[in-house]
């Protein structure tokens, strides 16, 4: 899926700043739920910042980032926000924490789509989306990018959201057993093993999008469009409407 990423082509770079933008949301919903929750300490520690050098991290925004550009993809780097939820008032506060990360994609995803809905007249589907308005086309391949973000980030495998939602209702031994190297280490590798390695992974996220594009009213020829401004966006050509 992320071979032959077209980096002469600008909309590329669009699409690096516009995830980077995505990804500053994201982690600053973490820190806003997580200041409502009880931990005020975020505030003084840069949590609640629009800064995307406060959200740093080394494997999700190195190490990962690089490894995808070894494979011949798109460096997409990730963040992270460093919660006290020793200080969040309950447990449904933590998972509140967690959920807001992918609740923001979501979000995201929903602004991104609606303008392209074949209700809102603005995009002309009888036209190849190879030929849409790059305005068009940044905003579909960046709707296909949030939803993937919110399907692959709620697999409860830690780190991810998917985990820290479930977390605080483990049994503790178990949270800490699979928090602790060198297991967490394997689950966290293996996950992204399987998302590189099998087509599987990368079809379910479509299939995600295409049911939640269909429970938005989005019709099956406006939604294989609008996925296919993914693969413009990036390789310069559709392949599902091809």
């Amino acid at each position: 899926m992320l071979a032959d990423v077209d980096y002469a082509n600008p909309m590329v770079w669009c699409i690096l700043i516009g995830w980077i933008i995505s990804v500053v949301l994201h982690e600053f919903a973490h820190g806003l739920v997580a200041y409502l929750g009880g931990d005020y300490t975020i505030r003084e520690r840069g949590g609640l910042s629009l800064n995307p050098l406060q959200y740093v991290n080394p494997v999700m925004s190195i190490i990962l980032p690089a490894i995808f550009l070894l494979a011949g993809g798109i460096p997409l780097p990730g963040g992270a926000t460093y919660v006290r939820r020793d200080l969040l008032r309950n447990k449904e506060w933590q998972s509140a924490v967690s959920l807001a990360g992918p609740a923001m994609n979501f979000i995201l995803f929903i602004a991104c789509l609606l303008p392209l809905h074949p209700k809102f007249g603005w995009v002309d589907y009888s036209v190849s989306p190879t030929q849409w308005p790059n305005g068009q086309v940044f905003l579909g391949a960046m709707a296909v990018l949030q939803l993937i973000s919110v399907v692959l980030n709620l697999v409860p495998v830690p780190p991810l959201d998917g985990f820290g939602i479930l977390a605080p209702f483990m049994p503790a031994d178990l949270r800490r057993q699979v928090t602790t190297p060198p297991l967490s280490t394997i689950l966290f590798i293996g996950y992204f093993i399987i998302l590189w390695k099998t087509p599987w992974a990368f079809d379910a996220t479509i299939r995600a999008f295409i049911a939640v594009a269909r429970w938005l009213h989005v019709d099956d020829i406006s939604t294989i469009a609008i996925l296919d401004c993914f693969w413009i966006a990036l390789f310069g050509h559709p392949v599902i409407g091809s």
